[in-house]
């Protein structure tokens, strides 16, 4: 199938991950797929595979935190291609802390201005353009810590709540203009930097079991399965779906 032949594709954070999932997952699928990265070099990897094994792809280097880098990207990507179709706004990090005063203000600021408010400048670069072409599909990476608290990591949690949120939001007032905008929210995914926790840990099989034994279904996700959940939202057979957390987690907030 080529659920998104010709369609121009824009994912943030895709330099690895769920994003350079989405990325590649997207370009098999037939779309023009914008591989956007804080790290230039990843984001070039990417592009490059993609490109080698005869999709279409360019990357492109920036902080989604930044307004004049969104606005930059954006400009660039409807320059090289005509119209941006999907945005996938996927780049995230992530802070762990012992307890809450050891939070700094930077890291409370960088993962919110990241998870957070990129998600607003973003939407603002694409709107415009997807307004003029006469619609689009604006898809956000949730998370199921966006549903639960979790101590450990109370500026994510507030920024993927957040984001939920503003999601919500902007998907009611946009879906007049055919722009329909989602969130996938992924559970435990075996991603590159979870991988590199499990094997710097002191025991990593038993790390490994726990992050496995996570949710009912036993196992971690692979970023591919996260990104066909992506792919779904952002297809025609999502018609329907506006102002959706679809939830892709192993049944794990189901349980609690």
């Amino acid at each position: 199938m080529e659920r998104m032949k010709d369609k121009v594709v824009l994912v943030t954070g895709a330099g690895s991950g769920i994003g350079q999932a989405c990325a590649e997952l997207f370009a098999e699928e037939g779309g023009r797929v914008v591989v956007e990265d804080i790290a230039g070099d990843k984001a070039e990897a990417v592009a490059a595979a993609i490109r080698e094994r005869g999709g279409t792809a360019v990357s492109m280097q920036g902080d989604v935190a930044v307004a004049a880098d969104v606005e930059r990207m954006v400009a660039e990507t409807v320059r090289q291609f005509g119209r941006i179709d999907v945005l996938i706004s996927n780049a995230a990090v992530q802070k762990v802390v012992e307890s809450i005063e050891l939070l700094s203000e930077e890291d409370w600021d960088r993962v919110i201005d990241v998870n957070l408010k990129a998600a607003f400048l973003l939407t603002r670069a694409v709107v415009p353009p997807m307004k003029q072409q006469g619609g689009g599909i604006i898809l956000f990476t949730g998370s199921e810590m966006g549903f639960i608290a979790d101590p450990a990591i109370p500026v994510y949690v507030a920024s993927k709540g957040g984001l939920h949120m503003f999601m919500k939001a902007i998907a009611i007032s946009l879906i007049k203009h055919n722009i329909r905008v989602n969130a996938f929210c992924p559970g435990e995914t075996n991603t590159p930097l979870l991988q590199s926790e499990i094997d710097n840990s002191p025991d990593p099989a038993a790390t490994k079991a726990a992050y496995d034994a996570w949710a009912p279904i036993g196992r971690m996700a692979s970023p591919r399965e996260q990104a066909a959940v992506a792919l779904f939202l952002a297809s025609d057979e999502s018609s329907f779906v506006v102002g959706s957390t679809f939830l892709a987690d192993g049944g794990f907030t189901a349980s609690i």
